[in-house]
């Protein structure tokens, strides 16, 4: 294998267990915390063998929003699309070979196993049928998709953020064999299915298998004529990290509108590299802490975006 796990399940480690120390926090300064934690750990890996890793994150908050007449709660006309995007892009000797992404919905959980709370997100995640983006989701609003791909259960699951008591038992089934720290243990990943999320899996198992590979799912860049999965995460990317909100500069500690990476881009003291598709370095900065999240989050500033974490992987004999 061309990259040490255990190098990189120790980056993973303390990554969640430094974002996640403190779960009285909210779901949103959670996130916000794992966006810039695990950049900044995975950017202190040094070369490992022909393979060198990158990371850079930009922290968003509840956008884009989807709507879709099946939705089964009425009340509820519009759900955000997801909490965080992973991505990570495999160079070989300077050209890009892969690109794969894992959509996550978090949630903080009391206990494990856990029982989604709004019914429409999970429609969402579980049947995937046509949706339009709703207002709020900036040039977005309006577009209609529809994901008929396979294999979406690794595509888009929860993230279940729960205390240590709460899910110590479950993470025997999937990382018992990896040293991560015990604390690491309470936070599963969930595959949306029907009549009870299932398939459980320590996030820290999974976040690694991602970086490794062997985890979430392959997008391309799509054609004029796609309208799912890979055109979704090209929505995301292209349309929604670089929106602009009032409440992110607010978060950065900035005045006015600001792009949604510019002083929320954790490059964390890593060279740039040509492949990024959002971290790409512009208002970047290296921080002490992550971004303070505000409580009055609006639901009406006019923005969109979602959290993402971009990991570039380059493998070759120039490293």
């Amino acid at each position: 294998m061309l990259m040490n796990t255990l190098l990189v399940g120790d980056a993973v480690s303390d990554a969640l267990e430094n974002a996640f120390r403190d779960l009285t926090l909210s779901e949103p300064q959670l996130v916000a915390n794992l966006v810039w934690e695990l950049p900044k750990q995975l950017n202190k890996l040094p070369h490992i063998g022909k393979t060198k890793l990158r990371a850079g994150g930009v922290f968003v908050h509840a956008r884009p929003f989807v709507a879709c007449p099946t939705f089964p709660d009425s009340s509820r006309d519009s759900v955000e699309i997801g909490d965080l995007l992973l991505i990570r892009t495999l160079v070989v000797n300077n050209k890009v070979e892969e690109t794969r992404a894992l959509l996550l919905q978090a949630k903080k959980a009391a206990c494990i196993p856990a029982r989604p709370d709004n019914l429409n997100q999970w429609h969402l995640y579980e049947q995937w049928p046509q949706f339009t983006y709703a207002a709020r989701s900036g040039s977005l609003a309006g577009e209609k998709r529809h994901i008929k791909e396979p294999d979406m259960y690794d595509a888009a699951k929860y993230l279940l953020i729960g205390s240590r008591s709460a899910g110590l038992r479950w993470h025997r089934m999937c990382c018992a064999d990896l040293l991560f720290h015990p604390a690491v243990h309470a936070h599963h990943t969930a595959q949306p299915t029907k009549p009870e999320i299932s398939r459980y899996r320590c996030f820290a198992g999974e976040l690694l298998d991602f970086l490794l590979g062997n985890a979430g799912k392959v997008f391309v860049v799509p054609s004029s004529d796609m309208d799912g999965w890979h055109q979704v995460i090209h929505d995301l990317i292209n349309e929604t990290a670089k929106a602009t909100s009032v409440f992110v500069a607010r978060a950065a500690g900035q005045a006015g509108r600001s792009a949604r990476g510019c002083g929320l881009l954790f490059m964390t003291s890593v060279n740039q590299s040509n492949f990024f598709m959002v971290a790409d370095g512009k208002g970047s900065r290296d921080s002490n802490e992550p971004p303070d999240v505000p409580k009055e989050w609006s639901e009406g500033d006019g923005g969109g975006g979602i959290s993402v974490v971009e990991v570039i992987v380059e493998q070759g004999n120039d490293l």
